[in-house]
């Protein structure tokens, strides 16, 4: 039965609970709790270093991923093919008959046997597999463990040697790119070429290819030439120890070599200079027998080797070709005497050559961003197969006019009354040793852009990629560049025509004082036509042209539609693009590829000397003229060119006049003359070719003589027996929409009926104004 509570029940309870004292909760000591507090903060703070440790360290990792891959997407794939095919880079042209000739074999001081893997004696093979690469047919192209022991090993050095951690695959890498940068992004690329090598390739088409392109020493590449070079022998013949000591040499091998060494040195007291003596020091056989009796020991820990093998290797003495032993035993060998300087010295490459190897080298630099001399060494070294453009013929006809100053002043002035006399050495004698004599250059290109020659001197080629007055030395053009900035922008755009009339006066006031004067420090101040300016070569009308329509643009349409080579914070001023007064200059090439515009109603493509180039597999690496491309309107072309021809015909260029079997040839030229007569220019096209000539000293001095030269005579002096010979009897392309018209006197406009007349001109279809009485002056 359950048991019910009274009311006088509550009431004991509650009476007993106030009797009773509550128990008080045991606080924790506060040591402890602050010790706890501690804990707690420090676990919190070093929980939220981990998780920004982890999200940051995932941020980078998918952000060096990305890197990688878009890397790995942009890595060159390398074939080795390129190097099996062909190990010279040869520079070709075509003859008058279309046979290819060879014109030079790029000299790369590399001596190479290739010789077939199955050709190489299993010994052979294996003192190069464990002496340099152990797991080289287990891995694919990358030895993991090999690269983290090598970069332990940099930090910790638990050798007292190098550890390299470069599989053979990545060292046939590094040889066949020549990528020897010292770079994490270097070494990257190394990696996933070595990957990419080791996909497309067998592991023996690796270790045949390795072997035969590896450097032993000195010239000698590839272990065949090394077997000979070292023991008089092939490698078919090579013993065990013979095989480690070759195979100790690509480590290092101009250090590890069995040959290497110096001449001894002795102090001289009176001099207190050292000088080399004729006593010759090895210090190569030492070095290399340390590292063959470890490519020994490799082989026998790896199993290639019995322990018998193994002992008998290292107990076996070597008889190197440079001992007196090995002579003796071989008397049937003569020893040929050699000059070092002489074996060293090349033959002095052509102008075509230097220009291939400058042009291809250019391309390589833009391509792959490496350095000048990056590229002339894969140049030497990429079995490069570069056909040029050249008309041989040509280049030999100009070649032979070059040899003499004499033919280029001939009508003119002797040599003699040319020369720049100087007291060099201070004795107050002033001697021909001493002296300087005129140089120039030439350069002729097809409508295309092709060059068909360019000779950058006078008299003998003394240098291999030496200086050019045709390609690599800028000079002053003078009035040359009129054409190709001020006249050429307004005609393409429509602000002059033909016989637009201007205001001969200097348009500019600088330090008070009036620019420009036309030559002999004069001007009209009357009216003249454009056609007059040009053909009479002013000054005050070009840059009147730089006033009203900004050097701006007038820079854009020299430099981006005509291609020439300026500089954007000094050139783009009046004095420069208005009477060619430029910062540095340009060179001939540059100028006479600007104005075959002129001739070929309006295509432009960068001057190329190279066709095209091959890899050693026959691959298409670089095309020359793939920017052939319209530039200027057929229009501008035409008329500009009859502009041009009027120089020619009546104005500063009629010394350049051509006749061949009775008949005018068509020229159209430009004459350029420096105020200060250190320089002169003729640009002249025909039908043919465009070319272009510069003459003067190679430091900026005043000509001797220069009343008596003519730039438009020398080119002439050039070409003139040429053209009598190959002038093919073709004219300039015609322009059927340009306005043929007669030139009202009063107005340049087209003249009507009852207009003075003052000549045929031409006008563009898009601005042809017909003489309505009223003259509007440009001014």
């Amino acid at each position: 039965m359950k048991k019910s509570v009274t009311s006088s029940d509550h009431a004991a309870q509650s009476a007993e609970n106030r009797s009773t004292p509550r128990r008080k909760k045991k606080r924790t000591p506060l040591l402890f709790r602050l010790v706890g507090r501690l804990f707690s903060v420090i676990g919190a703070t070093l929980l939220s270093f981990f998780l920004i440790f982890v999200i940051t360290g995932s941020i980078c990792a998918i952000a060096a991923t990305a890197y990688v891959v878009n890397y790995m997407e942009s890595t060159t794939t390398i074939s080795i093919q390129e190097m099996a095919m062909s190990y010279s880079t040869n520079i070709y042209a075509t003859d008058a008959n279309g046979e290819l000739v060879t014109l030079y074999t790029v000299q790369n001081a590399i001596e190479r046997i290739p010789v077939d893997l199955e050709d190489v004696p299993q010994h052979v093979r294996d003192a190069f597999v464990y002496g340099e690469d152990e797991r080289f047919y287990s891995h694919e192209g990358v030895d993991y463990k090999r690269t983290l022991a090598a970069f332990a090993n940099l930090i910790l050095e638990f050798w007292d040697t190098d550890q390299g951690g470069s599989t053979i695959t990545q060292q046939l890498v590094k040889n066949l790119t020549g990528d020897n940068e010292t770079s994490a992004q270097r070494k990257i690329r190394e990696i996933f070429r070595a990957m990419q090598l080791e996909k497309r390739y067998t592991k023996d088409e690796i270790l045949e290819t390795y072997m035969n392109y590896i450097g032993f020493g000195g010239a000698a590449n590839g272990v065949e030439k090394a077997a000979q070079k070292y023991f008089g022998k092939s490698v078919g013949e090579l013993s065990v120890a013979e095989s480690a000591c070759l195979a100790a040499i690509p480590q290092s091998p101009e250090v590890n070599n069995p040959f290497a060494g110096h001449y001894e040195t002795e102090y001289n007291e009176v001099t207190g200079t050292y000088y080399k003596t004729d006593n010759w020091i090895n210090t190569g056989r030492e070095i290399n027998r340390k590292r063959m009796e470890y490519i020994l020991f490799q082989m026998y820990d790896n199993g290639a080797l019995t322990f018998d093998e193994y002992q008998a290797a290292l107990a076996e003495k070597l008889l190197f070709t440079d001992t007196d032993e090995y002579k003796a035993l071989h008397p049937e060998l003569e020893e040929e005497e050699t000059d070092p300087e002489e074996e060293e010295k090349s033959s002095v490459t052509s102008w075509i050559v230097d220009e291939a190897i400058r042009e291809f080298s250019a391309y390589l630099m833009e391509e792959r961003g490496i350095t000048e001399e990056r590229a002339l060494t894969l140049i030497r070294t990429g079995g490069y197969q570069i056909y040029t453009t050249v008309d041989l013929e040509m280049q030999s006809y100009v070649e032979e006019k070059y040899s003499d100053l004499s033919n280029l002043l001939k009508n003119m002035i002797s040599v003699d009354r040319t020369i720049y006399y100087r007291d060099l050495d201070g004795d107050g004698v002033k001697t021909l040793e001493e002296s300087m004599s005129l140089q120039s250059g030439f350069v002729a290109i097809d409508y295309a852009g092709n060059i068909l020659c360019t000779v950058g001197g006078v008299g003998e080629k003394k240098a291999s990629l030496g200086t050019s007055y045709a390609s690599t030395e800028p000079q002053q053009p003078g009035s040359a560049i009129k054409p190709i900035t001020t006249y050429g922008y307004a005609l393409q755009n429509d602000l002059i025509t033909w016989g637009t009339v201007a205001l001969d006066a200097p348009p500019f006031v600088i330090n008070g004082k009036k620019w420009p004067h036309n030559y002999g420090g004069k001007y009209s101040g009357n009216n003249v036509k454009v056609y007059t300016a040009i053909q009479h070569s002013y000054n005050t009308i070009p840059a009147l042209l730089c006033k009203l329509y900004g050097v701006k643009n007038i820079y854009a349409y020299a430099t981006d539609v005509v291609g020439l080579s300026l500089n954007p914070k000094l050139d783009a001023d009046n004095a420069p693009l208005a009477v060619g007064a430029l910062s540095y200059g340009i060179t001939v090439e540059d100028i006479v590829n600007a104005y075959m515009v002129y001739g070929n109603g309006g295509y432009f493509s960068d001057a190329h000397i190279i066709s095209r180039v091959e890899s050693g597999d026959g691959g298409l690496i670089y095309a020359g003229g793939a920017d052939y491309a319209a530039a200027i309107d057929p229009e501008t072309s035409y008329v500009m060119n009859k502009l041009l021809q009027n120089v020619v015909n009546s104005g500063t260029g009629t010394a350049a006049k051509i006749t061949v079997d009775g008949k005018r040839v068509p020229l159209a030229g430009k004459t350029g003359t420096t105020t200060d007569w250190f320089d002169l220019m003729f640009m002249c096209l025909n039908p043919d070719f465009v070319s272009g000539v510069w003459i003067g000293y190679p430091e900026n001095k005043e000509i001797r003589g220069h009343s008596s030269l003519s730039s438009a005579r020398i080119w002439k002096n050039v070409v003139n027996d040429w053209m009598q010979e190959h002038y093919s009897g073709a004219t300039f392309p015609e322009c059927e929409t340009v306005i043929t018209g007669k030139v009202c006197a009063d107005t340049g406009k087209i003249a009507m009926s009852g207009c003075p007349v003052a000549g045929t001109g031409y006008w563009k279809s898009t601005n042809a104004p017909y003489c309505d009485g009223v003259c509007n002056v440009l001014k």
